[in-house]
């Protein structure tokens, strides 16, 4: 991803889910590889907090074509499911304050984060 800075995407769907219950934020947070990434959507099936969103591929006409997943970080409660889940072994637990910088070097395209010139557009 770009050195630009990320900032939540009101707009996406995710937005109108329930926000994650809790006092504090969870020790774990899950982060998918996209370049290992098949866009199985395997691990959405185990997410007990619907926490895991589909990214279209590149190209708007067959948007199925090269999908991957990525986690909403704020919805993440750490559970481990996912990575337990995944055949491709493409996702990882980090801890809390690690995860962040995890996300900027392993994904590859968003749309729950997006930059915030992007976010102007919209």
């Amino acid at each position: 991803m770009s050195e630009d800075i990320k900032v939540e995407n009101p707009f996406h769907t995710a937005r109108f889910k329930a926000p994650r219950k809790g006092k504090k934020p969870p020790k774990l947070l899950a982060i998918v590889h996209q370049s290992g990434c098949t866009g199985c959507e395997v691990c959405i099936a185990g997410c007990p907090v619907d926490s895991i969103e589909l990214v279209p591929g590149p190209d708007p006409l067959n948007p199925g074509y090269q999908q991957m997943v990525e986690i909403d970080l704020s919805r993440c409660i750490g559970c481990q499911n996912c990575s337990q889940d995944c055949p491709w072994e493409t996702i990882t637990m980090y801890q809390h304050d690690d995860a962040f910088t995890a996300w900027g070097n392993e994904t590859l395209s968003s749309e729950l984060y997006v930059d915030e010139e992007k976010l102007e557009k919209l």
